[in-house]
């Protein structure tokens, strides 16, 4: 048995061995725990862009936060590439790996710099210093990124004439450095009226604005001896400004506008949709082919990274090029578009003019009137046809059977499901009765394609306007629509159908596409902007020329037989008027034309006829195309 002094010996022998090994433990472990500590908090403050004064010699060595002010929120990823490494006494060295990704997808800003740590006490700080931070940084300099703008593609027509480009222009508006407050308000209304804004608003906006912002209020081109005028007028105005610029822009301020759209400031939703590619302050597309195309116009923004000295002088150190944007091309004709539009400047109520090259199915023109109200009626309006229309119930009816010289029944109205549909008011007496289809079509008597309805079922006259191309699902990049023709309904809509009303309705894009269908004699798909993945759907039933040689017999036949003054003198003409009911005593006014290769619609939302009010423009039109 060991006695208790025996026990107390072995004890105190144990704790000193465990003693003197936490000794060793504590003087080569702990150190370089601390170390490896040190080093990482440095480096995650790097990354943060802030740094804890015990972690650092010299805290007022080099101040971050103005160093990385001119990266925005922009910050790097820091990371430590190699040992530490002793460099003398209680100084070790290593080297950082540092990474700027300024926009996502683009090559970043990467380089190394070294890093010291000195021990100070029981701890180590950094020896931080301007190289530290970025090669050639020196005292008192900061970071600076800067994107650099790519030049936006161009919207071009036919022959590459440009419909929208980068054009000179100034941005008009209230610079408040110019005068104070109160006297800047008061010209904003003045501008704003004179530009015919809303001036309450304007005025709100420039009173709510910084002391020393620019307000801007319209963008106007240089090269238009009106805006001229207006410029060298409203500057005259204390606090009013015409700053130089260049701006991708329209080829006037009207032009084509709902077709192509606008380019302006990104709206807070659009930079939040674009998951990071758009910025506040960058241009982008509004409506039209400038927004459904900007991914193409755009380009692709590039940066520069600069050291700015003391004197606020940057050298560059690293660049992204841009990538300008790409061109897109359109079918637009601009001679063409340009008289469709003068042609419909003075019309009232909403209108359109639509042209199309039979051959190829482009859209050469697709002008809406000033009375749309910037809706472009051309390619979204939805309309009931009337008896323009009637041309695919022809072609319902040669599918049954019938041909041009067939008889049918013009009567004195018709009721159907206790409705009764009357001709036209004025519907001449000399074309009642058993008359060829051609008469019924030329007068375009209601009855006689009515009485047809038991061979024209819903289905074939659907079948019929989509071998004319009517209710295809249109591919033109922006936002189309052509017509849609319901199988379904009442006993009176589906006669209603025949001639074009009840729940039948069109856009003047999509009746133009039914006459180039008819003249270049299978079914053609309008084509805007030809690209790859806009092929057209094809037909249930495929228009054949055998056909389309039977419409264009009778739709040649109409403007002489039935009288079409405004085609007076001009040969080679086919068309068909339409007037269709939409209220009480309220009539749209529509035609279908066509000359050589061009078919055209024209349209007039409130009419007393097709051929009083919207033959005449078709007219003019073709007679200007030659």
């Amino acid at each position: 048995m060991r006695t208790p002094s025996v026990l107390v010996l072995v004890l105190s022998l144990v704790l000193g061995v465990a003693g003197l090994a936490g000794g060793v433990w504590w003087f080569s472990v702990r150190p370089a725990q601390q170390l490896e500590a040190a080093a990482e908090r440095v480096v995650a403050g790097l990354a943060a862009g802030e740094l804890a004064a015990e972690d650092v010699v010299d805290p007022g060595a080099v101040d971050l936060a103005k160093v990385y002010a001119g990266m925005g929120s922009l910050r790097p990823t820091v990371t430590r590439v190699a040992e530490l490494v002793p460099r003398e006494p209680g100084v070790v060295a290593t080297k950082l790996a540092w990474s700027w990704v300024i926009h996502d997808g683009k090559a970043a800003w990467e380089y190394t710099t070294p890093l010291e740590l000195v021990r100070a006490g029981d701890t180590w700080q950094a020896r931080l210093l301007p190289a530290t931070v970025a090669p050639d940084l020196a005292e008192g300099e900061s970071l600076r990124a800067t994107r650099v703008t790519p030049t936006r593609g161009s919207i071009l027509g036919q022959e590459g004439l440009p419909l929208a480009t980068n054009t000179p222009a100034w941005r008009l508006g209230i610079d408040k450095t110019l005068t104070d407050q109160a006297t800047a308000v008061d010209s904003a209304g003045k501008l704003a009226t004179e530009l015919g804004l809303d001036a309450a608003a304007f005025a709100d906006r420039v009173q709510r604005s910084g002391p020393r912002a620019f307000v801007e209020a319209r963008i106007l081109r240089q090269q238009d001896p009106a805006d001229h005028e207006l410029v060298a007028r409203v500057t005259s105005w204390i606090g009013v400004r015409a700053v130089p610029t260049t701006f991708p822009l329209g080829r006037t301020s009207s032009f084509a506008r709902p077709l192509l759209g606008v380019v302006g400031d990104a709206t807070a939703e659009q930079v939040e949709k674009s998951g990071g590619t758009v910025r506040a302050g960058d241009l982008v597309g509004r409506g039209g082919l400038q927004e459904a195309r900007n991914h193409v116009l755009a380009g692709t923004t590039g940066f520069v990274v600069s050291i700015v000295s003391t004197e606020g002088e940057g050298r560059e150190v690293f660049r992204v090029e841009a990538l300008d944007g790409i061109d897109v091309h359109t079918t637009i004709d601009v001679p063409l578009q340009v008289e469709a539009e003068r042609i419909l400047a003075g019309v009232g109520p909403a209108s359109a003019l639509v042209a199309i090259r039979p051959s190829d199915g482009a859209i050469l023109a697709a002008a809406s009137g000033p009375g749309s109200d910037g809706m472009s009626t051309a390619t979204l309006g939805q309309y009931a046809p009337g008896s323009t229309f009637k041309t695919v119930t022809s072609l319902a009816l040669l599918r049954a059977g019938e041909g041009p010289d067939s008889v049918v029944d013009c009567t004195d109205g018709v009721v159907v499901d206790g409705y009764r549909f009357n001709n036209w008011q004025g519907y001449p007496a000399s074309a009642l009765g058993r008359v060829p289809l051609h008469t019924a079509l030329a007068h375009s008597c209601n009855s006689a394609f009515i009485n047809e309805r038991s061979r024209v079922t819903p289905d074939a006259l659907s079948d019929a306007a989509g071998s004319l191309g009517l209710t295809a699902e249109p591919q033109l990049v922006v936002g189309g629509f052509l017509g849609t023709v319901p199988a379904d309904g009442t006993e009176s809509e589906k006669a209603a159908a025949l001639i074009g009303q009840g729940k039948v309705v069109a856009s003047p894009l999509g009746m133009a596409t039914v006459m180039a269908s008819v003249v270049a004699g299978r079914t053609v798909a309008p084509v805007l902007v030809d690209e790859p993945s806009s092929a057209p759907t094809e037909p249930g039933v495929p228009l054949t020329e055998a056909e389309a040689s039977g419409l264009r017999a009778l739709l040649a036949n109409n403007p002489v037989e039935g009288g079409y003054s405004a085609f007076r003198g001009m040969d080679g003409v086919l068309a068909k008027t339409g007037t269709a009911t939409y209220a009480d005593g309220k009539y749209h006014a529509w035609i279908i034309a066509a000359r050589g290769d061009l078919a055209v619609a024209a349209f007039v939302a409130d009419g007393t006829s097709g051929a009083s009010v919207a033959a005449p423009l078709a007219a003019e039109f073709l007679r200007v195309a030659g």
